[in-house]
């Protein structure tokens, strides 16, 4: 059983590397004493031995629990002998219990360290678990054993894991060393033969491979001679595979200032027709070097029309049409792609050329657009449309200069854009959305949803809905929600409910908002009945009923026992204790979250800034603070289509930063972040702008103070937050205070 193990273990090239050493033996453990009056511990010894031999019986058997308790009780009985230790890793192996396995490997490498086996074992173990130095170490000592000579499958495999080990570690000399050594001894195939049941091709294939490993090796290294060397070598053991790596030939003779020598194996190579462009790039610049730059088009054009299926190699002639000013022929080649293999790529070119001609520019992409989204759209559709139609649109995702100026030139429009259709409108209203062009957005929204069906309604309200919060025009979302509930045929009325209660709310009327709320929670299903829930509770808090805030709240805790919507109730009740300024209690709920969830970013920041806030555990909060703006960065990357401009901290994250760092008396710091802060999108936020009068006023630049305070005050009242927030009549005491001061100087 133990044989098979080892040898799924280490079998990772293309032959199976003979099995060894984890396959045991009573042999493996040393002689016992035979004196006539034993010691406890030559007892025990004895005991360890018939332990030891049980587990390989019970092993043989396939009764691996078994077996693994009665080697672990011979190591108990008798720790000073590896034979038992070596034994236990293949069967953790098999239990999927690496770390275990890890553990046992090392100890009776510790017990033996001329093992080569375990040696070798070990690293492959350590490697998994991303120990690269330690890997390392093991295989040193493995290669420095005079005993490895005589397995040669072995020691092959034992050099080039240590060489791959270097080359991970960069240690690139070492890496090309040891490949070295492994390439030796697959150049003596019949050595290999004569241990093991191996194919002659095979060896001279990894022996091709190998030498190729060494040839990139010593390209990184820039040692250009014993690249190509390497490089020959691999041709050699390998003539079918040569045509292949001449491009790697090609690369090595560019980078060492040889254009002639890399343009003769770079057109043995092209002979192939290789798919990627690289190769053929690297020809224009060998060309463009040599001044032969007027062969270009021409070899452009003979190759791809003898490889007329490989579109990328096209789209590289019309480009390169477009560097050399044809723009006729460029057009030509963009149109012809795009009609037989439609991509993005395709239509971003094509259209970057319209763009750049004055006598068409955007106005004919949008009209282009137009006419292909709305082929695509019918039913049925012409014959590519949809297609070409998905290109296009992929092409303004993509592209997002090139989507701003169709929004742009389509906005401009004005009332002349009645020619377009309602998907065109549905396009342009997408993409201004995502580039927060909210004016446009908000334009495009408003006449897709004079013609849309009604079974598309649902995306334009939400669609114009989303804007108009962007824009905080909440009296238009009080007007679009009652004009949804009157004339909406398939929207859910969910939303305009839940909309018009959070947008009455912002405007003060609560009352007529916790009525709203309540249509709403009465149409919430279960799916959306706890997230209704809670923007009653927000909206009570922002009416600054506190208790029945919180009542509402501790109810929601015994409804709902999802730990993810137990967390929600939690976050929402700590702001409601931080309004009630029960910040003791707030800072529990924000606890609970984090014990349960420590990687919840919003909690993390929170806390931290209320910490800070206080002035205390400002270390930790920090700490805290620092982690949050992390964890959301992270999540920003999981996200595949994200906006250029939102791609950016969080504002209020990186608020919250420079207020700690405020309170450390780290200004110069603080100072950094607020500025970063207030520049980000939602940096409009009368709070980060107060605090960043706050560090100006400690920096005693009084003007700059006086600006972020004005700025401050002026946030305020644009959200009508007077009423509601004591801090407005702190920003203008203070302001008041260094208007004086500026004035005095």
């Amino acid at each position: 059983m133990s044989r098979r193990l080892i040898s799924s273990l280490v079998c990772v090239t293309f032959w199976a590397v003979p099995s060894f050493a984890l396959s045991q033996t009573p042999e493996d453990y040393p002689p016992l004493y035979k004196g006539k009056e034993l010691t406890r511990t030559q007892i025990d010894q004895r005991a360890a031995i018939h332990q030891y031999v049980l587990g390989i019986l019970c092993e043989r058997n396939d009764r691996l629990l078994e077996a693994l308790k009665a080697f672990e009780k011979s190591t108990e009985l008798d720790p000073t002998v590896a034979a038992p230790f070596k034994a236990q890793v293949a069967l953790l192996l098999v239990l999927d219990r690496p770390k275990d396995a890890l553990t046992r490997a090392k100890k009776a490498f510790e017990l033996d360290p001329d093992d080569f086996e375990v040696a070798f074992v070990l690293a492959r173990l350590h490697k998994g678990q991303g120990n690269i130095k330690e890997a390392i170490q093991a295989l040193e000592k493995s290669v420095a054993n005079l005993e490895l000579k005589k397995i040669p499958a072995v020691a092959q495999q034992i050099h080039f894991d240590l060489a791959a080990l270097y080359e991970t570690s960069e240690e690139f000399g070492k890496a090309a060393a040891s490949f070295a050594k492994a390439a030796d001894i697959l150049d003596h195939p019949d050595s290999l033969l004569e241990h093991g049941h191996f194919q002659r091709g095979l060896i001279q294939a990894k022996a091709a491979e190998t030498y190729e490993r060494i040839g990139h090796l010593h390209r990184k290294a820039k040692q250009y001679e014993q690249a190509i060397a390497a490089f020959q070598k691999a041709q050699k053991r390998l003539p079918e595979g040569a045509s292949r790596i001449n491009w790697n030939l090609a690369q090595v003779a560019s980078e060492s200032g040889e254009p002639e020598t890399a343009l003769k194996y770079l057109d043995d190579y092209l002979r192939l027709q290789p798919l990627v462009m690289d190769p053929y790039k690297l020809r224009i610049e060998l060309l463009t070097k040599l001044k032969r730059a007027g062969e270009v088009l021409p070899w452009l054009e003979k190759v791809s029309l003898a490889d007329r299926h490989n579109s990328e190699l096209r789209l590289l002639l019309a480009h390169n049409f477009v560097k050399a000013g044809k723009a006729t022929e460029a057009e030509k080649a963009f149109k012809l792609i795009s009609e037989e293999a439609p991509s993005p790529d395709a239509y971003r070119g094509l259209f970057a050329l319209y763009r750049e001609d004055a006598s068409r520019g955007m106005v004919h992409v949008l009209f282009q657009v137009n006419k292909t989204v709305g082929e695509a759209a019918k039913k049925p559709s012409p014959p590519g449309a949809l297609n070409q139609a998905k290109g296009m649109i992929g092409a303004l995702r993509e592209d997002g200069p090139l989507a701003k100026d169709l929004v742009d030139v389509a906005f401009r429009l004005g009332d002349r854009d009645a020619d377009l259709n309602l998907e065109t409108l549905h396009l342009l209203a997408a993409l201004a959305d995502k580039h927060r062009k909210n004016d446009e957005a908000e334009r495009f929204y408003r006449k897709s949803l004079k013609v849309t069906p009604p079974g598309l309604e649902h995306l334009v309200y939400g669609g114009l809905l989303r804007t108009l919060w962007k824009m905080r025009k909440y009296e238009d979302i009080v007007a679009v929600c009652h004009e949804g509930i009157k004339k909406a045929e398939a929207t859910n009325h969910l939303l305009f409910h839940n909309d018009l209660a959070k947008a009455s709310a912002r405007l003060g009327r609560y009352k007529e908002a916790l009525g709203q709320i309540d249509k709403a929670i009465d149409l919430a299903g279960d799916q959306h009945v706890l997230t209704v829930k809670l923007t009653r509770v927000r909206i009570l808090a922002q009416a600054e009923q506190y208790d029945q805030a919180e009542q509402e709240c501790n109810v929601m805790l015994k409804q709902f026992s999802q730990p993810g919507d137990v967390m929600e109730v939690r976050y929402l009740l700590s702001s409601v204790y931080s309004g009630k300024k029960k910040l003791d209690k707030s800072e529990e709920q924000l606890q609970l979250i984090l014990k349960t969830d420590p990687a919840n970013a919003t909690a993390n920041n929170d806390l931290g800034y209320l910490w800070a806030d206080q002035g205390k555990n400002l270390q930790q909060a920090e700490e805290m603070i620092r982690l949050a703006i992390d964890l959301e960065r992270r999540q920003r990357k999981l996200i595949r289509e994200l906006a250029e401009d939102e791609d950016q901290d969080n504002a209020a994250y990186v608020d919250s930063l420079g207020w700690v760092l405020f309170r450390q008396g780290k200004m110069t710091e603080a100072r950094k972040e607020l500025e970063r802060a207030v520049k980000l999108p939602g940096g409009e936020d009368p709070l980060l702008w107060d605090h960043l009068g706050d560090i100006y006023h400690r920096l005693e630049m009084y003007p700059e103070a006086q600006r972020s305070w004005e700025t401050s005050v002026r946030l305020f009242e644009k959200e009508d937050m007077r009423k509601k927030d004591e801090r407005y009549d702190d920003v203008r005491r203070k302001l008041k205070k260094v208007d004086k001061m500026v004035r005095s100087k």
